[in-house]
């Protein structure tokens, strides 16, 4: 173990100590917490410039400082003008560096040379790589059109990436960041207000008296800036209502913790809809201004009494009256989080987010002081160039499903790919993201994989879905490389810049320089009309105000906002939805077979001797990406299982053993280390999500620990917007080796 020569701590006990500092940055401290300026001996090199950029080890993309003395990053640190940052990096970005040297990053790109998912390839040369591409997308499009192509895309590179395949002709590409995250809470947001909520979320912690959070796990999840906001929201006073049937970091700090039975959200929800318009709780200059709908939502709810949702969630209705109370008395500046990742049961998801969006416009809490805020964006150009082609329609609309999704769903590609219904897709190019890991059901992919003629990969790492690539294309690292402008939308908007800070030490390429020179070799060329990507971005800041040596120098610019973050209750405004007010009840839905109300529907409950799987976030991991990373590896390189003791103890299970945990069609993830817990409900396991990869090339995370993603077999796919509920799992647990 090396040894730290000035203070004779082991590398370890710095790196664990850093951690505890950056945790206390954000949930108690008020100083500054940079985990790696915590030792500056006197013999420390120094910086001979700092580089602001932002990050990517997380879609949060917080604003970052680097410290950089030739082409060695000494320092990462927040950047204390960027509202998402606020001057503090989570544990995982104040570590990014470590993946610049990491000896498993992909170097050259590469073609495959034997069978499919055997990942053996040979060296080639980018403009080999290129051609290799280019004739394979040709052959394909030749004999089934340029549809049967389709773009997996994550990251701040993927729409360079998607703008030359459009050009090309495919209107087929998708991001997970929809169908398994978010996409549910859009669709509902959408439905109801006409309007789509951005990324993050415009959440006004610092006007709130009261915070509602279903299943979301700030602290655990690192969401940087909005577990900071939240902090000092607490510290003000506002209360803090929370369901969940974990008791997770930040449930252990609810005024009122409701531990309902899983998929029960709906029916509290409906409770409270309740409430509100029995007792005459709710705004009603903000419902008569500017909601529809209300008549028929007060005769759909007379009967959902919290006795009612107290039977159907397992908390006591007295619980469910108190937290409704903090609610009352704080409205209108009640924060409901709609809530980031919500793939949880299929249509029920849909469900909650209506009822969950129909609340706060009840409370008045929609473009309101203290719930949520009306964001502003800055307006940039788009790139000139060419007119796209006309496209055909992409799988989902041309299958005539998910008639309320706002774009193309991953499972709907997947789908294609293995059934060739409505039409083929024979080819993918995958960005940024390990579907292997991502998507539920691996079988399902993997199949999908097997019926391809042409599948390239581009990522920083070996990971397992780059052993099943016929061409792998390596990106560079997001401190390596320039990337298109960040568009931040909140109460003042602004514009940011990533940028390189050093060089990549290997032959690798940043996704613009990819999509540019693969989009000349497929003769879309006069898209990327730009000889530098200095002069693309250069381009698309004309007339913003702002220029690019100003962000350069800065690395953000923050404008003004052209409109009120707040709508008063009685003032005027058209709303983006068919009825032009806020709509209650859905005619939309009604009209496609859907219930145009929010509807409690029951989820099963676990066979005898089977527990629901839950996952959720590490704060020092970000999904399945950083699992390599050799720091963050060192300080947490597996996950554990959480179980009840009222359950373990009958199954012979106890504190630290190591166990497997298997689903009901015989595939087994593991082994993981036990923790017995009270803080889970007794008919629930949970692990963290991320870990238990099989990519050989990744020598730190291969094997290591659980993969829910390996046992996650049956999920729910949404009628209405095509996102997939991954809560759907029932599994058993055994020690492992019995």
């Amino acid at each position: 173990m090396s040894q730290d020569a000035s203070s004779g701590l082991s590398r370890r006990a710095v790196l664990r100590g850093a951690g505890a500092v950056t945790t206390a940055g954000v949930v108690g401290a008020t100083g500054d917490a940079h985990a790696f300026s915590l030792l500056q001996p006197a013999e420390a090199p120094r910086a001979d410039r700092v580089v602001p950029s932002f990050c990517e080890l997380c879609f949060w993309n917080c604003g970052l400082l680097a410290s950089v003395k030739g082409s060695r990053i000494l320092e990462l640190r927040g950047h204390p003008d960027y509202p998402n940052a606020q001057g503090k990096l989570c544990g995982r970005g104040q570590a990014g560096a470590a993946s610049i040297r990491d000896e498993d990053r992909l170097t050259s790109p590469m073609i495959r040379v034997g069978p499919r998912g055997e990942g053996k390839f040979e060296r080639v040369g980018w403009k080999t790589a290129y051609r290799a591409v280019a004739q394979g997308f040709q052959r394909t499009k030749t004999q089934y059109g340029a549809e049967a192509i389709a773009l997996f895309y994550h990251g701040k590179g993927g729409p360079l990436l998607r703008r030359a395949l459009v050009a090309y002709g495919t209107p087929n590409f998708a991001a997970p960041s929809y169908a398994q995250c978010k996409g549910a809470r859009d669709v509902a947001y959408k439905l109801t207000f006409g309007e789509k909520l951005p990324s993050p979320e415009p959440l006004d912690f610092d006007a709130t008296r009261c915070m509602v959070l279903f299943g979301s796990h700030l602290g655990e999840n690192a969401h940087n800036s909005q577990v900071q906001e939240f902090v000092r929201a607490r510290r003000r006073g506002a209360s803090l209502i929370v369901l969940d049937p974990r008791l997770s970091t930040v449930a252990a700090q609810a005024d009122v913790w409701l531990p309902l039975r899983p998929g029960s959200d709906t029916a509290v929800l409906l409770a409270w809809i309740h409430l509100l318009l029995k007792r005459g709780d709710y705004s009603q200059p903000f419902v008569d201004t500017h909601c529809t709908g209300f008549d028929k939502l007060a005769a759909h709810v007379d009967s959902c009494t919290p006795d009612w949702a107290s039977a159907l969630s397992d908390v006591p209705a007295v619980d469910i009256v108190r937290a409704y109370e903090l609610m009352r008395n704080a409205k209108p500046a009640v924060l409901v989080h709609p809530g980031r990742h919500v793939s949880w049961y299929g249509e029920a998801d849909i469900q909650r987010g209506r009822a969950q969006a129909i609340l706060t416009a009840l409370l008045g809490a929609f473009w309101a002081p203290g719930g949520l805020f009306r964001p502003s964006a800055p307006n940039v150009r788009d790139f000139p160039g060419p007119d796209f082609p006309e496209l055909p329609k992409g799988v989902d609309e041309a299958s005539g499903r998910f008639p309320f999704a706002p774009e193309a769903t991953t499972t709907g590609l997947r789908d294609a790919t293995r059934t060739g219904k409505p039409y083929p897709i024979k080819a993918w190019f995958v960005h940024g993201t390990n579907l292997i890991q991502s998507m539920p059901n691996m079988e399902e992919t993997v199949q999908a994989i097997s019926n391809l003629d042409l599948l390239v990969v581009c990522d920083v790492l070996p990971t397992e879905i780059v052993r099943y690539a016929d061409i792998v294309l390596p990106e560079d690292i997001y401190l390596e490389r320039y990337d298109d402008l960040q568009l931040g939308a909140g109460k003042k908007p602004y514009i940011g810049l990533r940028q390189p800070v050093i060089p990549s030490p290997f032959d690798t390429r940043p996704a613009w320089r990819i999509a540019k020179e693969l989009g000349e070799e497929l003769g879309v060329g006069d898209f990327f009309a730009f000889d530098t990507f200095e002069d693309y971005l250069t381009a698309r800041l004309e007339g913003s105000g702002v220029s690019l040596d100003e962000l350069k120098a800065k690395g953000i610019v923050q404008l003004e906002a052209k409109q009120s973050p707040y709508l008063g209750p009685k003032e005027a405004y058209a709303w983006h939805t068919p009825s032009g007010k806020v709509e209650l009840y859905s005619a939309q839905l009604a009209s496609k077979g859907f219930s145009p109300l929010p509807e409690y529907v029951a989820q099963p409950r676990p066979p005898e001797g089977s527990f629901r799987l839950l996952y959720g976030r590490s704060p020092l991991h970000s999904f399945a990406r950083t699992q390599n990373n050799p720091i963050l590896h060192d300080i947490a390189p597996s996950n554990t299982l959480w179980m009840h003791p009222s359950v373990a103890t009958p199954l012979g299970l106890k504190n630290k053993d190591q166990v497997m945990v298997s689903n009901g069609t015989g595939q087994e993830t593991g082994p993981m280390e036990l923790q017995v817990t009270e803080r889970i409900a007794s008919d629930c396991v949970y692990m963290v999500h991320g870990f238990g990869q099989r990519a050989p090339g990744l020598r730190r995370a291969n094997g290591k620990g659980g993969s829910d993603s390996e046992i996650l077999r049956n999920y729910a796919v949404d009628p209405i917007g095509g996102t997939t509920g991954m809560r759907t799992e029932f599994v058993r647990v055994r020690k492992n080796g019995v």
